[in-house]
């Protein structure tokens, strides 16, 4: 505030304290931060923890809160460790490598709960139940770097800076040694925006999904050269305006093994370049599990799987119900879906291509709903769904922040949430898989 040409003494306070401040966090939020008060204002502070006091500089000021960039840490809590990874911090890839993982599960259920209280606007929540990861690190079996010129990295946290790295500590150790060969070889990137490093276990084998720009000048790839350089590959794809070259055989094959009222069942799934399928395959278990619990199938129900995917979660229903029903957009991903029934077997499920919401057009009297939309929710086939009446709706979410405007949105319409399950999917990270059961 200017008066006579100068600034008054208390503006001069005021901006002293805000641009320099001492801050106990007292819990954390959404995206991983931080939460703390200066002066009775809320304020998120990136790679802290609970228990931490910290000095902090305002990165970002709003009217109802504030960012504080991290200065220096005055008292570590006790949950606060040594992160194990060089680049944390600096890459954008994980938030928490700095909290103790055995506090990470407690950590993500109160931001779920908060998330359920303050958006849903549910006021009783059930038992959240919650699935922890065996592994800690080295269990994402698919990364996408970005690359710029010889680098190869992540984008920095909040920027378009690549960070570059060596290795990925969170991914499986057969993407680390392809990404060390790929850096040994200097493969040229010239044209080159991103590329894609998945990996199945069971083949000890991985692919390469290359995405090029849509314009600028490109050499000629050496992609034979490439994949004859690297054991470990077994398939290269390139992509460029929707359009695909596929090098070798870049498909992998997964497995899924579950315990069933028949006893053990393993699913072989292909994973076509472009088609989805869960970083996290000891989680994915926990998922289909999950799901199959809540759905609590007899064997003469009619079920809908929207977003169906490569059939990750139509073909266990399948075994437990009369038939099943997938919806899912990506022809590629409905081509691998139709490939695994028939490959396992399954003949009572059948897989639909097109959008969600302009395949919901059937007939009332549906026994479960199963869905795992993306992150932006279900908000557009809420009253689609609702039409068809099922008995239940499992909705399986990556994004609490819309789980719960969807669960508002459905229990407006008469339905309640009796179930809910967190599945750690994502360790390192603040992002979670939450699996909720609905019935009417």
């Amino acid at each position: 505030m200017r008066t006579s040409g100068r600034i008054e003494s208390h503006s001069w306070l005021w901006y002293f304290k805000a641009m320099n401040g001492k801050v106990k966090i007292e819990s954390m939020a959404f995206k991983g931060n931080g939460v703390g008060h200066i002066d009775g204002k809320v304020i998120f502070v990136p790679y802290t923890v609970t228990g931490d006091e910290v000095s902090v500089e305002i990165a970002e000021d709003k009217k109802s809160y504030s960012v504080g960039g991290l200065k220096e840490i005055l008292i570590p809590s006790p949950w606060r460790i040594n992160p194990p990874c060089p680049y944390f911090g600096d890459c954008g890839g994980c938030q928490w490598q700095h909290i103790d993982p055995s506090v990470h599960e407690a950590l993500k259920k109160e931001i779920l709960k908060e998330s359920f209280q303050k958006i849903a606007g549910l006021k009783e929540i059930p038992d959240l139940s919650a699935v922890s990861s065996p592994q800690s690190y080295g269990y994402r079996t698919r990364i996408q770097l970005k690359a710029e010129g010889n680098k190869i990295g992540f984008f920095g946290e909040k920027s378009h800076r690549i960070v570059e790295i060596d290795l990925c500590p969170i991914a499986h150790p057969i993407i680390n040694i392809i990404l060390q060969c790929i850096k040994k070889e200097r493969f040229p990137l010239s044209g080159v925006e991103g590329f894609e490093i998945n990996v199945s276990p069971e083949e000890e084998k991985g692919i390469l999904i290359f995405h090029l720009n849509l314009s600028g000048q490109r050499r000629k790839m050496p992609l034979k050269e490439l994949l004859q350089s690297i054991p470990l590959l077994k398939g290269i794809a390139v992509v460029r305006k929707k359009r695909w070259i596929r090098l070798g055989d870049p498909t992998l094959n997964i497995k899924t093994k579950l315990k069933q009222s028949g006893g053990e069942r393993i699913f072989h799934l292909r994973v076509s370049p472009g088609s989805f399928f869960q970083v996290n395959l000891g989680q994915n278990l926990e998922l289909i599990q999950t799901v199959l619990d809540f759905g609590e199938l007899k064997g003469n129900e009619r079920v809908f799987d929207l977003y169906a995917g490569i059939g990750n979660l139509t073909l266990p229903l399948a075994t437990e119900a009369k038939w099943v029903v997938g919806i899912e957009e990506s022809k590629m991903a409905v081509t691998d879906a139709r490939f695994n029934a028939e490959a396992n077997g399954i003949k009572n499920c059948l897989f639909v291509s097109g959008k969600v919401e302009e395949m919901l057009e059937v007939e009332k009297g549906l026994d479960l709903i199963v869905l795992d939309p993306p992150r932006a929710g279900c908000k557009k086939v809420v009253d689609q769904m609702v039409r068809l009446e099922p008995e239940k709706i499992v909705y399986v979410s990556c994004e609490p922040t819309t789980l719960s405007r969807d669960l508002r949105l459905f229990c407006e319409r008469g339905y309640s949430l009796r179930k809910l399950c967190l599945i750690d999917m994502f360790p390192q990270t603040y992002h979670m898989e939450v699996v909720a059961l609905l019935t009417h």
